[in-house]
């Protein structure tokens, strides 16, 4: 065998490997309820889902399976040759994969932000929340149970619910400071009020949703997570 052929097929392994590493990536959900793929595609200016509020098809799902199921035939290709049962334990890897990425990822960011302060140091858990909303009197007030997480050692921020729309109109709520935990995630059940441009003063709504948008502020730097 030539160097060149032998070059060619170190090639092939490390992209195929890598292909599987990418599409893993892709589809594994951390421990805030996204993946970074939906990082990725909104950091290209991309929104993860074909319909808004979290609907339709989920783009960086449907790259990553490809990328995977590409990955997993091409390694077996290569391997089968000297390990017949290839395919079933790069699959049974990838299952593992996905079951632990959530507790890799919340485990990493405690360490990485262990001594860290700042807007940097907390997040925002969307799939452990829910906001439900209702008019009373002139203002929109929403109950929300958000999980929030301080990597570091803040102690509190400060919030607020965004996207909430009346008549295609978005409320502005008021924002809250909340107590946290350092180095740990604390549920918060807090009320919010906003206020935005009725019809008229008698209209009343109600509403819920699940995995709102949140703004946090700490020490005069917000992020907003949508």
């Amino acid at each position: 065998m030539g160097l060149l052929e032998e070059e060619i097929q170190l090639k092939g392994k490390i992209l195929s490997i890598a292909t599987i590493i990418v599409g893993l990536l892709f589809i594994s959900y951390q421990h805030l309820g996204y993946s970074l793929g939906d990082d990725l595609f909104r950091w290209a200016g991309i929104s993860p889902w074909t319909k808004e509020d979290h609907y339709g098809l989920h783009l960086p799902a449907i790259a990553g399976l490809a990328l995977l199921v590409t990955g997993v035939l091409w390694v077996t290709r290569i391997y089968r040759p000297r390990y017949p049962k290839i395919m079933s334990r790069v699959l049974l890897g990838c299952v593992a994969w996905v079951i632990i990425f959530p507790f890799v990822s919340e485990s990493v960011m405690y360490v990485v932000n262990f001594n860290s302060s700042g807007i940097t140091s907390v997040a925002y858990s969307r799939k452990d929340s829910k906001c439900n909303y209702h008019t009373e009197n002139e203002a929109i007030l929403a109950r929300c149970q958000i999980q929030i997480y301080s990597y570091g050692t803040e102690r509190q921020v400060s919030l607020r619910p965004l996207g909430i729309e009346v008549d295609g109109k978005t409320v502005d709520f008021e924002p809250k400071v909340v107590t946290v935990r350092p180095r740990g995630q604390v549920q918060i059940d807090e009320a919010f009020e906003g206020f935005v441009e009725r019809p008229h003063a008698s209209y009343e709504m109600s509403g819920g949703r699940n995995k709102p948008g949140i703004e946090l502020t700490v020490g005069g730097r917000s992020k907003q997570m949508k």
